[in-house]
């Protein structure tokens, strides 16, 4: 089966309270901002990207993609980042991914991409965690995403259920999914070998 025409879209938008504060996708991996990591590995295999934040949105700006922050007021998580994403891009397929995330495998979107023929959200499972907010998903959705925002609700991995989400097998490469969400964490991938985690 043929690929789908994909937008990516960088989830960038949260309040980082386990980095302090810091804007997550701005601290730097081996002199590189993190967000920049998902670019290099994703921007190959998409047709467009956006990066979705609430913060220094001009610093985004830098990367030369689309920018927008979130129609929901109050940082109100990954769903309202994914909503207002859906909402604007130009493809029927979308692929969310947490700016986080900066070791993702070369095969991510062809072995998601394997299951659009009768799923319309798909999304990494590495064995022992799922990975919701690696997410393709359908524009298709949207209504049923906009009832959910509306009650109230903010649950990612509770929407895919209530959709059927579609998990994939990346156990054989877990190790590409690691996200790094504490300054303890950055500081120890920075000290590492320079190239020891870039699989």
């Amino acid at each position: 089966m043929e690929k789908p025409s994909i937008t990516a879209i960088i989830l960038a938008g949260g309040k980082s309270t386990r980095m302090n504060g810091n804007d997550k996708g701005l601290l730097l991996l081996q002199q590189k901002p993190l967000y920049q990591h998902v670019i290099d590995r994703i921007q190959p295999h998409v047709d467009a990207l956006m990066i979705n934040c609430n913060r220094h949105i001009q610093q985004y700006k830098k990367a030369g993609y689309p920018v927008f922050s979130d129609d929901l007021a109050g940082f109100c998580g990954p769903l309202s980042g994914i909503y207002s994403g859906l909402l604007r891009s130009k493809t029927d397929w979308n692929l969310f991914i947490s700016c986080d995330t900066p070791f993702l495998p070369d095969d991510l979107i062809d072995r998601l991409a394997v299951y659009t023929a009768n799923n319309s959200a798909i999304y990494p499972y590495d064995g022992q965690h799922h990975h919701p907010t690696i997410l393709l998903i359908h524009k298709t959705t949207i209504p049923q995403l906009q009832a959910y925002l509306e009650q109230g609700e903010r649950k990612l991995m509770l929407f895919l259920e209530q959709i059927s989400a579609k998990s994939v097998d990346f156990s054989d490469k877990a190790a590409c999914f690691i996200n790094i969400n504490t300054v303890e964490e950055l500081n120890t991938f920075n000290q590492k070998a320079n190239k020891q985690y870039f699989f």
